[in-house]
């Protein structure tokens, strides 16, 4: 399973740098991919869509590089952007975050399976038309979680709401 999700990654990573790489960018961009580190994202690489005036909604893979351990992420999210204004775009450089996330977290003889609600007032930061660093921060909530294999002392410890918190850094693609 290790071995799928490495190769995924690295597919991926390399048909966003071959798109990247080809496209022209423009003003107000309709796809953008973006790298960060979040929680519950971890080292996540994104892609967005941009629709109507002020609305995105897009899909980010995370994992965590750690010895002996794989831990990945998948998330869904809405965004609306609702205040301020940039030089760089017509989009408003405040928005609102709201999405599902999925966390698995496989170690030895056992492997936590974790589903998200979060919600996330972020502003971007836009470097040039298009490109620009993204901060948010927030709430998720835990919907769900289920344990596989060995139990231990700690296998209810989880809290049902944690920060959320993620910075990216994002580029138009097309």
């Amino acid at each position: 399973m290790k071995d799928k999700i490495n190769s995924s990654f690295y597919i991926l990573l390399l048909i966003i740098i071959f798109f990247s790489s080809s496209m022209k960018s423009f003003g107000q961009e309709k796809v953008n991919i973006s790298a960060g580190i979040g929680l519950p994202e971890l080292l996540n690489l994104g892609l967005r869509y941009h629709f109507l005036e002020q609305a995105q909604i897009g899909i980010c893979f995370g994992f965590m590089p750690l010895k002996n351990e794989s831990v990945i992420s998948v998330s869904g999210d809405v965004y609306y952007h609702f205040a301020g204004l940039s030089k760089f775009s017509v989009r408003r450089p405040w928005y609102g975050r709201l999405g599902l996330n999925y966390l698995r977290d496989e170690l030895n003889m056992k492997i936590d399976k974790f589903t998200y609600f979060n919600m996330r007032i972020g502003r971007e930061f836009h470097i040039s038309k298009g490109s620009r660093i993204e901060i948010d921060a927030g709430a998720i909530i835990q919907l769900s979680y289920e344990r596989e294999g060995t139990s231990s002392i700690w296998a209810n410890f989880y809290p049902s709401v944690m920060p959320g918190v993620g910075i990216r850094v994002a580029f138009p693609i097309i």
